[in-house]
């Protein structure tokens, strides 16, 4: 599968490699050089930065290069090593999304490797719309509300182009098919008001007709609702097995037992059962949105 993990094992290599080199130096009073040592010489105030560079998140750039260079004190051997690793590593032709290495968890940007890899792909969504079906207006109201407490302005327009970016398995030249469970509160809910929500409609109502996808809404009248947001992903490949993710608030948590696929495919062919076909949907979704341009 090719999930381009060969730039995450090279950063992870050089980022234990540096810690081992800084473990092994000594500040001028003998003392052990800590993270926040190496911090402050690289003009930082908190260690955060190193630390990501030492758990192989991020390259350090070449000014933090050199500076840790001169501060660990590197012999000619060690530095030509890591800088063979560092050059080697920087060189390998990254996906789109290790762009955003650093900025969001490692189990997100591991999952939307996944996506991009799988050959069959069904979500259950809960009381919100997709990911992969949110407008940008749509994607960036939810974020501000959900995270804006947390999150800079630059870093919810950086989840949001994330969220966008991701469409591309639409537009592959043999496209992704993807299946969408999701409830009738996620089409009635006024995510951003109502201009927001009509714009997602009409979105939704053009995806169903020009992408690979299904939509299947469960609705009030269902007798359960849909409880967990998950994803299914299937490989072509034989040797390839299925893997299920689960949404969190830090990230995305992966199952790959076959026994736990087993009991998620039995909880997403449940919620199948509840929702109304992709032909009875799409008609919701244009009624909802009739209702809410006249209201």
């Amino acid at each position: 599968m090719a999930l381009n993990t060969a730039a995450m094992a090279a950063r992870k290599r050089f980022g234990q490699a540096l810690q081992e080199v800084r473990k092994v130096a000594r500040l001028p009073s003998g003392k052990p050089v800590q993270q926040i040592d190496v911090a402050h010489t690289l003009g930082y105030k908190s260690y955060h930065r190193v630390s990501r560079m030492e758990r192989g998140e991020t390259w350090p750039n070449e000014g933090e290069w050199k500076a840790l260079v001169k501060f660990l004190g590197m012999d000619l051997a060690t530095r030509v090593r890591l800088e063979t690793m560092r050059a080697e590593g920087m060189s390998i032709a990254d996906a789109w999304w290790t762009a955003y290495d650093g900025e969001f968890p490692e189990s997100l940007l591991q999952f939307v490797a996944y996506e991009d890899a799988a050959q069959r792909i069904t979500t259950c969504a809960v009381n919100v719309i997709p990911a992969l079906l949110q407008t940008r207006t749509y994607a960036r109201a939810i974020t501000k509300s959900v995270a804006g407490s947390v999150l800079t302005p630059d870093a919810v327009e950086r989840s949001v182009e994330l969220r966008r970016s991701r469409r591309g398995i639409f537009d592959k030249p043999n496209p992704t098919p993807v299946e969408f469970i999701f409830g009738e509160a996620a089409l009635r809910q006024h995510v951003g008001g109502v201009g927001v929500m009509l714009e997602q409609l009409d979105s939704l109502i053009e995806d169903d007709a020009k992408r690979k996808i299904s939509i299947r809404v469960v609705p009030f009248t269902a007798e359960a609702a849909s409880m967990y947001m998950l994803h299914l992903l299937e490989f072509g490949e034989a040797d390839e097995k299925p893997i299920t993710a689960f949404d969190s608030m830090t990230g995305m948590t992966f199952q790959k037992r076959p026994r736990e696929v087993r009991e998620n495919r039995h909880y997403i062919e449940a919620m199948r059962k509840l929702a109304i076909s992709p032909l009875e949907s799409l008609a919701m979704i244009k009624t909802i949105r009739k209702e809410l341009s006249s209201a």
